[in-house]
């Protein structure tokens, strides 16, 4: 089943974007460990208002464990979003206006991450996250969904083209190159359900 995240769910789900973006985390926490980063992460998950929080994510449950989690948001949102975060990570790292770099154009709803268990790999769930949260953009009234892949994810790039992602440009963050895929939603109708 994919359905809206719940807060309860964070324990579940930090491991899984630590999978997806690895150092990033410790950008994203101020911090220099998983050790450190983990709560920090399960705090932003549970936040109301954040590029992480539950309100952003949708998972897949099988026999009530979370096995996979796509997260997303609309781009414009993330000086709302992103504001206690670049707190956390200023107080963090004893620095003034700590900035993160763009990562999305501002009319995009934006796929920050997309993550499945390595146990459940393979078995269509990251089609199945990709097309229930392109599902629920539609009906949100959303036209056109981004995201930034890896250039040496292959087999990533592989999968959101097979869903019908499509190359843009090239984006640079963190001075690491990824190719931005996009989806204009009015092309394809997807049957996926979120509960």
């Amino acid at each position: 089943m994919i359905r809206i995240a719940k807060k309860e769910d964070a324990k579940q789900i930090v491991p899984l974007i630590v999978q997806a973006i690895e150092d990033i985390v410790f950008m994203l926490t101020g911090t220099t460990s998983y050790e450190q980063a983990t709560p920090i992460l399960e705090y932003y998950v549970q936040s109301e208002q954040n590029r992480l929080s539950y309100h952003n994510c949708l998972v897949k449950e099988i026999e009530g464990k979370v096995v996979g989690v796509i997260i997303a948001y609309h781009s414009l949102e993330l000086s709302v979003l992103d504001r206690e975060m670049l707190e956390i990570i200023s107080r963090n790292l004893n620095i003034q206006n700590v900035k993160v770099d763009k990562e999305a154009d501002d009319e995009d709803f934006y796929i920050d991450t997309l993550s499945v268990h390595p146990d459940y790999q393979g078995k269509g769930i990251g089609t199945e996250l990709l097309e229930g949260l392109l599902s629920f953009a539609k009906n949100k009234g959303i036209t056109r969904v981004s995201l930034n892949v890896d250039q040496d994810k292959t087999s990533a790039r592989r999968l959101y083209e097979k869903v019908g992602f499509k190359y843009e440009k090239v984006r640079f963050i963190m001075n690491h190159s990824y190719d931005y895929l996009v989806f204009p939603i009015n092309e394809k109708i997807f049957e996926t359900k979120v509960v």
